[in-house]
């Protein structure tokens, strides 16, 4: 008679903490694709940026090697 509510306290225990460690797995899970979302972002604003220079820059003038336009 004492060993059943025992039971149902003990898969209420653990039932307890499987959901909130299910539920801090996912927010963690978020958590690290949002940050990789914003340095996507960030790579393709960077790229952006350079490729409007490089457009910008008249024929001949860019220098590959330091990434910029060579003004006479």
């Amino acid at each position: 008679m004492f060993t059943s509510p025992r039971i149902v306290g003990a898969v209420a225990i653990v039932i307890t903490l499987v959901l909130v460690v299910g539920w801090i797995w996912n927010k963690a899970g978020d958590d690290a694709l949002n940050q990789v979302e914003r340095q996507n972002n960030a790579a393709g604003n960077a790229s952006d940026d350079h490729r409007s220079r490089f457009d910008a820059c008249p024929d001949g003038m860019w220098d590959f090697g330091a990434q910029k336009c060579r003004r006479p």
